[in-house]
């Protein structure tokens, strides 16, 4: 094999793994969000605890829309909100294809206990 083409395999091999990467990377989009929303990403509470993302109104979780974290989410995002005087939030990513029923899971909670939590979500299956 010809130098030219190991240094191709190698190069395609590297960004194919870095896009893999992004797809489990919790952080890399919930940076992404943040800066969207003009906020600060990982906010350091006075007990150490992290507001994935700080905005002028609001005090972001970030979580995968999948499993047992969602309700962690949502307990998160209260707490934010008590420690910041923010509105609360959570950002749920979707990396799965059923991640509608936990989605439905988080909004019924917040829809029956009337909770002030903005809920975005984010499919982040098609991006880069």
């Amino acid at each position: 094999m010809s130098k030219n083409i190991r240094y191709l395999a190698v190069l395609l091999l590297t960004l194919l793994s870095g896009n893999a990467l992004a797809v489990e990377n919790e952080d890399y989009y919930n940076r992404l969000f943040c800066k969207e929303m003009g906020g600060q990403a990982e906010y350091v509470l006075p007990d150490r605890s992290r507001v994935d993302c700080l905005t002028g109104t609001h005090a972001f979780e970030a979580d995968w829309a999948q499993g047992l974290k969602v309700y962690e989410s949502i307990g998160q995002a209260l707490y934010y909100s008590a420690e910041t005087g923010k509105q609360p939030g959570i950002l749920l990513l979707i990396k799965k294809k059923n991640s509608d029923k936990y989605i439905r899971k988080v909004r019924r909670v917040i829809e029956t206990f009337n909770l002030p939590i903005k809920l975005v979500i984010r499919d982040v299956r098609s991006v880069n």
